[in-house]
């Protein structure tokens, strides 16, 4: 089993359409999609882009490798926390105790045999006659209820959202689809603008603390027009330029921005915080001339 040019299915970025008649509910796991292809001793994870992730995840190779198995899996690696939790920016780190956990949730191939052709429901049941949830592995969980309902737990329990699958899809490789839909769990905040790189078209932002200390929550480029780079260009001059970064935690590179008085307030979406303290994924959405900097607090 040499053939590594597969690529996984993607689902179509929207919500399940809305009488969801012949769906099912995954989590949306926060990791790398990787595809395992397994046969026997020898074992290849290979992400979305077709590098090898053998040595970044090798006691993940080493178990797959003592299962002695000829498949081809499709699934998310994810770092957990001690408290189990889902923690993407853990992944980032090249420290070796990370608990890491392999998500499965499809199978493409089974000894030789093509299943990307057959309904997924069929793929399911030869996923859990072929491997359980144990060591390293999870046969990621389906959900029950609605769409609507799996999106509110997902969200009690920190999970980046969910996807939802016709029961009779094929697996398409490579292929963004509408077989699958995707649902990620987006989050804004009212911050404060503190510096500015017009070059790199981004803008630094930050929050109070509730002692009222300014601190830096990253850098913000996404969503930003030459309109509004344009108008902070122009707004440096009226807030009033600083000699150094006004938060308590600047980043490494503040000598590399322009920094100003906490005065204007811009509205971001974002995916979620790092462990760092840092907004991820974060995009400009607003400026919000009808608030107070002083109301920008950081969340508890």
């Amino acid at each position: 089993m040499r053939a590594l040019s597969l690529r996984p299915m993607l689902p179509a970025n929207e919500p399940v359409p809305r009488d969801e008649v012949g769906f099912i509910h995954e989590i949306k796991w926060d990791g790398y999609r990787l595809l395992s292809y397994l046969d026997g001793g020898d074992v290849q994870l290979i992400s979305r882009n077709g590098y090898s992730f053998n040595d970044r995840f090798p006691n993940l190779a080493e178990y797959l490798r003592k299962k002695d198995l000829q498949a081809v899996l499709d699934g998310e690696v994810v770092a957990l926390t001690k408290e189990g939790r889902v923690d993407f920016s853990l992944l980032q780190s090249r420290n070796s105790g990370i608990d890491i956990c392999y998500v499965v949730f499809d199978v493409l191939r089974v000894r030789g045999e093509d299943l990307c052709p057959r309904p997924w429901f069929e793929r399911r049941r030869r996923l859990e006659e072929m491997i359980q949830s144990e060591g390293p592995l999870l046969v990621s969980p389906l959900l029950s209820g609605s769409a609507s309902d799996c999106l509110s737990f997902a969200i009690e329990q920190g999970f980046e959202g969910i996807v939802s699958k016709r029961e009779d899809s094929p697996y398409l490789p490579g292929v963004r689809t509408s077989y699958w839909f995707k649902q990620k769990i987006l989050r804004t905040l009212d911050c404060l603008l503190v510096g500015v790189k017009v070059d790199r078209r981004s803008v630094a932002v930050a929050v109070y603390r509730g002692d009222g200390a300014l601190v830096y929550l990253g850098n913000v480029g996404s969503g930003l027009g030459q309109g509004e780079l344009g108008f902070l260009t122009e707004a440096l001059e009226t807030l009033g330029k600083l000699t150094e970064c006004p938060c308590i935690n600047p980043p490494r590179d503040a000598h590399q921005w322009t920094w100003c008085k906490p005065l204007l307030v811009l509205e971001v979406e974002y995916l979620e915080f790092t462990s760092s303290g840092r907004l991820r994924h974060p995009v400009f959405l607003r400026f919000r001339f009808d608030k107070e900097p002083q109301a920008c607090l950081m969340e508890v």
